[in-house]
């Protein structure tokens, strides 16, 4: 049975493929009008389809347009409510204009910003803090590596992720490799250099450490800094060497 009905099917195709043009043609066209007959079936020909332009074309222009202001709106609350420090409602701005603009690299370093910030009020929160401050730093985290993903170059992101991994995760190493993306454009970036003086001692590197605060005291002209950067010198070469 299954031989035959496979010479059936055989016997079939050949017999279509026999046929000429005009019925095939027939056969298409009937298709494509019970297709259109149906309810809210999109126009076909050219003459329906200019029409429905005419008709429907002002209308999704003005609705783009009313989305690309919601978009932007979204977009600039989510930097207002940074600058002053209300980061709950800044991540969630920032969340709802990801919708409208999802490779926006500067959106990521908003959100990461604020989820690190939520990540500290933690400890007045009832219940797991500790698990929930994970939460919010891995969000923190993942943003910072999405914005530097989209724009390998956001030395902003890349600073803010290098903090992230030497104040809040102790993760040094990963926290110098970062911040040398920064110091490989920025290369006087004083503050760099202090997070990464202080990544290099977290990670039991202190003699490298201690010659970062080195290179700070040399090329800083903010005297605040130098004093600061022969501070922490001296205190890493009295734990190595004595005082």
């Amino acid at each position: 049975m299954r031989r035959i009905a496979l010479v059936s099917l055989s016997a079939f195709i050949v017999f279509a493929s026999s046929c000429d043009s005009a019925p095939m043609k027939m056969l298409e066209r009937m298709f494509d009008l019970e297709a259109r007959s149906a309810k809210g079936a999109p126009p076909s020909s050219v003459e329906e389809l200019k029409a429905a332009i005419a008709e429907w074309g002002g209308k999704i222009e003005k609705t783009l347009e009313a989305q690309d202001k919601v978009a932007m709106y979204w977009r600039l609350l989510a930097i207002r409510y940074m600058d002053k420090a209300m980061y709950g409602p800044s991540l969630e701005a920032a969340q709802k204009a990801l919708q409208f603009y999802p490779d926006n690299s500067g959106l990521y370093y908003v959100a990461g910003v604020s989820a690190a910030h939520l990540a500290r009020t933690t400890a007045t929160e009832i219940g797991a803090p500790a698990a929930s401050r994970e939460q919010w730093l891995r969000t923190a985290e993942e943003s910072y590596l999405q914005s530097v993903k989209l724009l390998p170059n956001n030395t902003r992101s890349w600073y803010a992720l290098a903090a992230l991994y030497s104040f809040e995760m102790e993760r040094y190493e990963e926290a110098v490799a970062a911040i040398d993306k920064v110091l490989a454009i920025e290369t006087a970036n004083i503050d760099a250099m202090f997070i990464r003086a202080r990544s290099l001692y977290g990670a039991g590197l202190l003699e490298e450490a201690a010659n970062e605060y080195e290179r700070i005291i040399k090329i800083s002209k903010v005297e605040a800094k130098r004093e600061q950067a022969a501070q922490n010198r001296k205190s890493i070469l009295d734990e190595l060497y004595g005082p």
